[in-house]
């Protein structure tokens, strides 16, 4: 059987493009001692299908704002508080909250979901500021979560 390695590499190099701009955000969120909201916004929504991959965090942050998922005192190149980002993440991912989060949805019972669930250590509080890596570890658990209710 003979394959043709054009096709292939066509397909390849067309892909490429979307990969490297999602991996560029991804370098630049693991980069920052305090997560901004513009790259929290994109990297959020993005894994939550809001938002394409070669969209700009502008445009993520804009339509976070537009939605109402980040408070309107918090601008593009504010850092995030973690509770925010708690909040960011069950609302893109349409993750389901306890009793609480379901009455009062918002950043201060999404933090405690995600202390409950054991995604985020209680320790310093849901107001402390959040580093890169540490944001896309708990995005990643909080996507391992909803896979695993599927």
């Amino acid at each position: 059987m003979r394959i043709h390695l054009t096709p292939i590499v066509l397909v390849a190099l067309l892909g490429f493009p979307c990969f490297a701009q999602s991996n560029e955000r991804v370098d630049a969120l693991l980069a920052q001692q305090q997560t901004k909201v513009d790259i929290a916004a994109y990297i959020v929504l993005a894994a939550g299908g809001q938002v394409a991959e070669d969209a700009a965090p502008a445009d993520a942050y804009a339509l976070a704002q537009q939605n109402k998922w980040i408070p309107a005192s918090l601008g593009e190149v504010d850092p995030i508080r973690l509770d925010v980002f708690c909040d960011l993440v069950m609302r893109s991912l349409g993750l389901k909250g306890g009793l609480m989060y379901s009455l009062f949805p918002g950043p201060r019972y999404a933090y405690r979901e995600f202390v409950a669930k054991g995604i985020v250590d209680g320790n310093g509080g849901p107001l402390r500021l959040l580093p890169g890596d540490e944001a896309l570890t708990i995005l990643r658990q909080a996507m391992d979560l909803k896979g695993g209710a599927k």
